[in-house]
């Protein structure tokens, strides 16, 4: 009786290929998670289910400079709730003209925000100066070493 000796080596081939595809994947994904950083904010909207301002969580990409931030959370808060049960706070089209931040004479530091034209007209759910409080409240909870938010609407400061 003759003994047969089977090749297994395509299997452990097989195997290593599996394997070495596996660890691959795994530290692609790791150094895309650790390149894109997310910071959790609130954005806090009105509500269509009744009067009331609402929180909603957001994850944005995190900025290493912190105008950058402010920036593209003001542009991700003036594009609106992610859900339908809440409102815009400014009407659609509403866009910031400009957003950076300096120092006034006692050294506080200042938010200087411009709105867009479109920010006159009240939405459906709030007035202009409603919609102005709510941006700052917003602006005031993400962003807590701000002193002070001078809003600005088509170049003329409001509700100071």
């Amino acid at each position: 009786m003759e003994v047969v000796k089977h090749n297994n080596s395509r299997g452990h081939i097989r195997i290593a290929a599996v394997a070495l595809a596996v660890l691959a994947f795994a530290l692609s994904l790791f150094f895309y998670m650790k390149g894109h950083r997310l910071d959790r904010r609130l954005m806090y909207f009105p509500s269509y289910d009744g009067e009331g301002i609402y929180a909603e969580p957001r994850c944005l990409v995190k900025h290493a400079d912190e105008q950058q931030a402010l920036a593209a959370f003001v542009d991700d808060l003036l594009l609106g709730p992610m859900t339908n049960r809440f409102g815009r706070i400014f009407p659609r089209g509403t866009r910031a003209e400009y957003c950076f931040t300096g120092t006034d004479g006692a050294g506080n530091t200042v938010l200087y925000l411009g709105l867009s034209r479109d920010a006159l007209f009240a939405g459906d759910l709030l007035s202009v100066r409603e919609e102005v409080d709510v941006l700052k409240l917003n602006i005031v909870k993400n962003f807590t070493y701000l002193n002070k938010i001078d809003v600005a609407i088509d170049g003329i400061s409001v509700y100071e």
